[in-house]
């Protein structure tokens, strides 16, 4: 009995919660980040690929003028949250994302 266990996370749905948080954070902190919107959506690849979705993932997303802004990813709620260290700005870009 050698059956590979695959759970069925909704890949095509957390991809699009993280290119919905890029444009979101794009558009709310007037940014331009270092990565691209798709070079930042596939840093979860390794994540999915791996089947692990008990832990809280942070993906980088820095900026010129916000480096530390990192977004988490809760793999098995399929949701988005911003941290930074502005917290007038992270509370800006968290009502919306917590929506996604």
């Amino acid at each position: 009995m050698n059956e590979d266990i695959f759970l069925d996370i909704d890949r095509d749905r957390i991809k699009s919660i993280l290119s919905e948080a890029y444009e979101h954070c794009k558009l709310m902190l007037s940014e331009e980040f270092f990565n691209t919107r798709e070079e930042f959506v596939n840093k979860i690849d390794p994540y999915l690929d791996s089947n692990r979705v008990s832990v809280v993932l942070t993906l980088d997303l820095p900026s010129r003028n916000y480096p530390e802004l990192k977004i988490e990813v809760d793999l098995r709620r399929k949701s988005v949250i911003a941290r930074m260290a502005n917290k007038k700005k992270r509370v800006f870009l968290n009502r919306y994302l917590t929506k996604l």
